[in-house]
């Protein structure tokens, strides 16, 4: 009895002492050991899932617009089969139900296939997600780092504050405040500290982090790339459509600022600082509704955190050297028509100025019939949206291409052209069509991404190039060259993938004069919804913005009322023609 006491001992002891070794026997509960206390995840078809982990201490009370401190330790071992809050937003269409959105926030996840035994160290992905520096989670389904996991990295993805809340300008009220324009940045680059002190507890390799982002996650990582604070934090980038053109100056963060400071009703740190979140989150909504719309927030050019802008850094000789991949897609701009639906209407006249603004006005006409040669199908509206969606992300991401290549940094240059069949294939290839091919998550977004072998096919090409490219640099294809500015070679991404050298070239040739350093375009020249210059009051674009139905309704309500008014008008005339015969024959 007592020999089976001992080995029932010693049994209950190796049960307990694995999972905090990393817990490499695969038990549903799984324990890892982070500098801040001990988390047990769960594990799903081979997959270890380690969510909600705080790497930095809560941003709330006086810490609210203060940069990341220190994560808290915690007694025991912590949960993390959940995700964190969602970082504070004015809308929660897109956080999943049940997702609570709160200022503590600052949460990593992660899934791997590796252990903490140190002999299958393995690469890291570290994905920072998208949302206009407005809204997101990395809660959202098409996050799921589980699928890319198994292709043998290990994927992390990181919460940041975005809105006032992560780039509000405050640094006219105190030194404590003098990088709040960018503490979003900063939640980052700590992001990436947790992930150099603590990744090799869930089997990755802190030597080897590449990070990966889309929209307003690429250009966080391109304002990262501009940061000397993040140097040594990771080895290769991918940005997918999102570069510096969208990061933000002193000047216009401050114009954001006062304008913020005074729909919120506060003029100090401390009146601020006493409002709820809630509050807060009602200006913020204000502030979306006003000129700056949904360019309010991002990175900013503050002299600290961001000393200059980053496409100056990336250009100079002793900017980053990290081997890098750029993306975009074909139909970048259609993806807003989910939210304006509006912009499928708009005429030429919306955006000519816009565009002479750009490419001066002598060049507008064969700007626009370049884009037609390539697609003479597309409407008015659809070349204006090809327009927009080159102006603010391709033309910016091929100008990246360009500076790293003349310092001879390895960068590859990809288009994704795979359409969406939504709504009938209205959208083209937009914005983030690309997600659900690299994560491999159409489930989470069925409509947007239908059905069919080939897109599982195409999904699994992407992740081994984006797999390939974290673990040994290079996207392992030999056909994809390194971009150089004589042949151009492009990735175009479709049903089939195949590289073609300089793709619609004559459209890049359309911008290949904007610098996009931070000169011109500034960020209110990215698209006509943002330049003063537009032609708001047209007839022509009123008619657009109103609708053909409403438009109809108003015509013939005007006209209904236009005839009422004649006949009331000839039945007084009558009427006064009848009383001065009447006082005539008297």
């Amino acid at each position: 009895m007592r020999r089976g006491l001992t080995l029932l001992a010693a049994l209950l002891a190796l049960a307990l002492a694995a999972p905090a070794a990393g817990a490499a026997d695969g038990s549903s509960s799984p324990v890892a050991t982070t500098t801040a206390g001990k988390v047990r995840g769960a594990v799903s078809d081979g997959v270890r899932a380690f969510k909600g982990m705080p790497y930095a201490a809560p941003p709330t009370g006086e810490r609210r617009f203060l940069p990341p401190q220190a994560a808290q330790r915690w007694p025991g071992v912590r949960d993390a089969t959940k995700f964190g809050a969602a970082c504070m937003q004015p809308r929660a269409e897109i956080v999943p139900q049940g997702t609570a959105i709160s200022e503590d926030c600052l949460t990593a996840n992660v899934w791997t296939t590796g252990t903490a035994s140190g002999r299958d160290s393995r690469p890291v992905m570290v994905f920072i997600h998208g949302g206009g520096f407005m809204e997101g989670t990395a809660a959202e389904p098409i996050y799921d780092g589980a699928d890319l996991a198994r292709k043998g990295v290990v994927v992390v993805t990181l919460q940041y504050r975005f809105g006032p809340f992560g780039y509000l300008d405050l640094s006219s009220l105190g030194e404590q405040y003098a990088t709040s324009a960018n503490n979003g940045l900063l939640d980052q680059i700590a992001g990436l500290r947790w992930v150099r002190d603590n990744i090799a507890a869930f089997g990755g390799d802190p030597r080897n982090v590449t990070l990966f982002g889309e929209s307003a996650g690429a250009i966080s990582i391109s304002a990262v790339l501009g940061s000397p604070q993040a140097d040594g934090l990771y080895r290769r980038v991918i940005l997918e459509s999102g570069t510096a053109a969208n990061v933000s100056d002193r000047e216009q963060a401050g114009k954001v600022s006062r304008a913020y400071l005074e729909l919120a009703g506060a003029s100090t740190a401390g009146e601020l600082q006493k409002l709820s979140a809630e509050r807060l989150r009602q200006a913020t909504d204000e502030l979306y509704d006003s000129e700056f719309s949904d360019t309010a927030f991002g990175p900013v050019v503050d002299g600290r955190v961001l000393p200059e802008h980053p496409m100056k850094r990336l250009a100079s000789a002793d900017g980053p050297e990290v081997p890098t991949v750029i993306t975009t897609t074909r139909d970048e701009a259609r993806y807003w028509i989910q939210e304006v639906s509006e912009v499928e209407r708009m005429p030429e006249v919306l955006y000519r100025t816009w565009l002479a603004n750009l490419v001066g006005k002598a060049h507008v006409d064969a700007a626009i019939a370049a884009y037609r040669h390539n697609r003479p199908e597309l409407t008015e509206a659809q070349v204006g949206m090809a327009l927009v969606g080159d102006v603010a992300f391709r033309a910016p991401s091929i100008r990246t291409a360009e500076i790293l290549a003349r310092r001879g940094v390895p960068v590859w240059m990809g288009l994704f052209a795979t359409p969406s069949p939504k709504d009938g294939g209205t959208y083209g290839a937009p914005h983030a069509i690309d997600l659900g091919f690299v994560f491999g998550n159409f489930s989470a977004d069925p409509d947007f991404y239908g059905t069919g072998t080939w897109r599982n096919r195409l999904s699994g090409q992407v992740q081994d190039i984006w797999t390939t490219f974290a673990k040994t640099g290079t996207p392992g294809r030999a056909d994809w060259k390194q971009y150089d500015l004589t042949d151009r070679p492009t990735l175009v991404i479709d049903k089939r993938t195949t590289v073609k050298d300089d793709p619609f070239g004559n459209e890049r040739k359309v911008f290949s004069a904007l610098p996009y350093d931070g000169t011109k375009p500034t960020l209110q020249d990215l698209t006509p919804l943002t330049y003063p210059g537009t032609p708001w009051r047209d007839p022509r674009v009123i008619v657009a913005l109103i609708g053909p139905v409403w438009t109809t309704v108003i015509v013939v309500g005007f006209l209904a009322v236009l005839a009422g008014a004649c006949i009331g008008i000839r039945h007084l005339l009558k009427r006064r023609r009848t009383a001065r015969a009447t006082t005539a024959a008297a």
